[in-house]
Parts: C-alpha cells; sequence; structure tokens
C-alpha cells in the first residue's frame, strides 16, 4: 500500500501521536508498505532535520487553527497517489482539508482522534467548547462522520468521544496500540542517563516524564509529595518533558512552599538512550493526567519493567491494575497520594514481582507488533472495501 500520513505537526516535543505515527511508521515499511507523512511544521524548524520517511511540510499561519493554502494545494494534486489516508488528531486545518479531499475524490480514509474528542477538554474551558461546538457543526464533523473508520486506541477512548459532540455517527473501531521494545541495552542507557544527571545515580526517584501541562496533574503530583515526603525522607521526584506553556516556575513556587523543592529534579526533554535510561533507573513511572486517551509513554515504561502510578482518567488504567503491573486511582491530591503510598509501602520482594509484571502485561497488551498488525489489517480492509 501507499500511505499517506497527515499530522499538525512532527515535532516529538509534541507527545504520543506523532511517537505513535514513528514507530509503526517503521514497522509498515519492514512489511514492504509506502510511508509519506504530511504536516503543517515550518520547513525549516530543527525538529525537520533528519526525519526518518518521506516528509512534505509547510508553514501555516492562523495560530493553533494551523492553516495553510500550500497544503490544501498539495492534497489536490497528489491525494490520488495513495491507497488510503490516515489522519492523526482534529481541531485543526489538517483533518479538515483532508478529509475533504478524501471525499472529493473518493480516497479511504481512517482518522486517530487521539483522545481529542474527550469531554475532559471541554469541561474545563468554557471558551474553548464554545469554540468547538462552533468548529464541529461547520468543520470537523464531516471529517469525523464521513471516515471509513475513527480509530479508537481503547474502549474507554471510544465511550468518551460519543458524549460532547451531535451529530455524531462515526464508523468506531477500537485498534490495538503500542510502543516498540527499548532499542538499547539497560546498562547503556543507565549509563547515558546518570553521565547527564549524576546527582540522581544514588537515589531512589520516581519519574514523571510527559509535557509539562495543566492535564498531566503535576500539581497533584507534587501537593501528594508534599504530604508523604516525612514518611519516605529518600525518595526524589525526577520531571521530563518539555515546558511549552512555561509552567515549571509556578511549580517549583508549590514545591518550595511545601518544603520539596530539594526532593525535585527537572530534567527538560529527554530522548534516546537518555530517555530510555530514565525509565530503567527510576523505581516507578508517574502519570497522574486527567485525561489520556492512551498514554503511550505508559506502555513504553512497562516495556523496560517499570511498574506505573497513574489515574483512572488514563484510558488503559484497568490492563495495568488488572496485571498488577501498577496503581491506579482518581485524578485528586488524595488519590496520587494513595497511589505513591502503594508503591512506596511495598517491600522488596513485592517491587521486583510488580517489575516482572510489568513486562508481562506490555507483552500481552501494547506490543508494536500486535498494534502495526490491527494497524494494517484496518488500513487493508478499508482498501478493499473502496474496490468492492
Amino acid at each position: 500500500m501507499k500511505i499517506l500520513r497527515v499530522i499538525s505537526s512532527v515535532d516529538k516535543a509534541n507527545g504520543g501521536p506523532i511517537n505513535g505515527l514513528l514507530n509503526s511508521s517503521a514497522e509498515l515499511v519492514a512489511k514492504g508498505h509506502e510511508v509519506t507523512v504530511l504536516s503543517l511544521d515550518n520547513p525549516i524548524e530543527d525538529h525537520i532535520s533528519g526525519f526518518p520517511f518521506t516528509l512534505v511540510t509547510y508553514k501555516s499561519s492562523l495560530g493553533s487553527l494551523k492553516y495553510s493554502g500550500q497544503f490544501k494545494l498539495w492534497l489536490e494534486k497528489n491525494i490520488t497517489s495513495f491507497d488510503v489516508i490516515v489522519i492523526h488528531g482534529v481541531w485543526q486545518y489538517h483533518s479538515y482539508a483532508t478529509s475533504k479531499a478524501c471525499i472529493k475524490y473518493n480516497i479511504p480514509y481512517v482518522l486517530f482522534t487521539h483522545g481529542m474528542l474527550d469531554p475532559w477538554f471541554t469541561e474545563t474551558n468554557f471558551l474553548g467548547r464554545m469554540k468547538k461546538k462552533l468548529y464541529w457543526k461547520f468543520f470537523e464533523r464531516h471529517s469525523i462522520n464521513n471516515a471509513a473508520q475513527v480509530l479508537f486506541t481503547s474502549k474507554e477512548e471510544l465511550r468518551l468521544a460519543r458524549q460532547p459532540f451531535n451529530p455524531y455517527s462515526a464508523n468506531e473501531k477500537v485498534v490495538a496500540y503500542g510502543s516498540p521494545v527499548p532499542n538499547t541495552a539497560e546498562l547503556n542507557a543507565k549509563a547515558a542517563f546518570y553521565e547527564h544527571f549524576p546527582a540522581l545515580s544514588d537515589k531512589p526517584f520516581l519519574l514523571f516524564l510527559s509535557r509539562i501541562h495543566e492535564k498531566k496533574g503535576i500539581d497533584l503530583l507534587i501537593e501528594a509529595m508534599g504530604k508523604l515526603h516525612d514518611r519516605y525522607p529518600d525518595i526524589q521526584l525526577a520531571l521530563a518533558g518539555p515546558d511549552h506553556n512555561n509552567l515549571r516556575p509556578k511549580l517549583h513556587e508549590r514545591a518550595k512552599a511545601l518544603k520539596i523543592e530539594n526532593r525535585i529534579t527537572w530534567l527538560g526533554m529527554l530522548d534516546a538512550d537518555i530517555k530510555w535510561g530514565a525509565f530503567y533507573a527510576c523505581e516507578a513511572f508517574v502519570l497522574p493526567s486527567h485525561q489520556e486517551n492512551f498514554g503511550i509513554v505508559v506502555s513504553e515504561a512497562l516495556s523496560t519493567g517499570t511498574p506505573v502510578l497513574i489515574t483512572k482518567k488514563v484510558n488503559i488504567w484497568t490492563e495495568v491494575v488488572d496485571a498488577y503491573a501498577g496503581f491506579a486511582e482518581d485524578d485528586s491530591v488524595s488519590g496520587v497520594k494513595d497511589t505513591l503510598g502503594s508503591w512506596l509501602s511495598l517491600d522488596t520482594e513485592q517491587k521486583i514481582q510488580m517489575k516482572q509484571n510489568s513486562v508481562d502485561c506490555y507483552r500481552r497488551n501494547f506490543s508494536m507488533k500486535a498494534a502495526v498488525e490491527d494497524l494494517e489489517k484496518t488500513l487493508l480492509s478499508v482498501t478493499e472495501d473502496k474496490c468492492n
């Protein structure tokens, strides 16, 4: 198949969707398929250099909407040369323009919402809710309701997507999703991590690795640590990820007020061996989010045998808890405190068992092989439907 994958940005600092695209595209190419990626990045940006697949990108305008007339013209000229289109994400120009071109030229497309229809986003922002309702009415409903299939990475993501907007008549499908196993040896990865962060080499720490964003619940994590630091005086927090919204100063001030600022290490954005080394080096991974349709970093943590401490707003929490590969509670200070306390109160033997359970949970539920086989099967089915 000739596959076109369309995404707003290929910058890995934007989180899970681009990482999922990169991981699965590598496997699809290995299976003999041809992958091209279309985005709305500025071609001169640093993250464009060295992109591993054929990339077509145009600088956008109109702020977060990310409009580009050149993007539209490229689709008009080239879309019929592809067998199937995969759209990643909604609420920006790329999904509307691509779906419109697909409908016009009768090219089948599937669409990953990546959790962007979750009601959390509309419940927490009145102005945002009004904007999205208008955008849905005039634009986005056409992208969703005309897709050959709208793809969800969990049953919970699918269920939640039905709530906020109408008319909603998506042809829904839950597909496997996951991440690849680390491409580096554990000892090498840990050595790379400690070389960059030697202060953590002799300290037990919990790792947060994601965007520094309000929805990730880092404020809950800091408050929970403030309530636990007397009982567990040795444990540290390592916070990794890009801070596009400049939240770090506010979070640091709150940690200082709680007298735990010396228990927190800010790592910045991590990649390659250093990222894998962080997973291997930490005691457990923490993601106290208010909303995660999947949480690819959770899958990555499990693949390294790292237990995960998450909230019940991470939509794969049931798989984690059922496998006894971590703990999950409500997305509140008390919930996060209970989750951390459940891990910290385990004895050494119990922690070792949970680490093994984490690997088993990954292999059973979130392997890249299963995810790509499911996506490939889905893409083949929609292209065959067109032929029939």
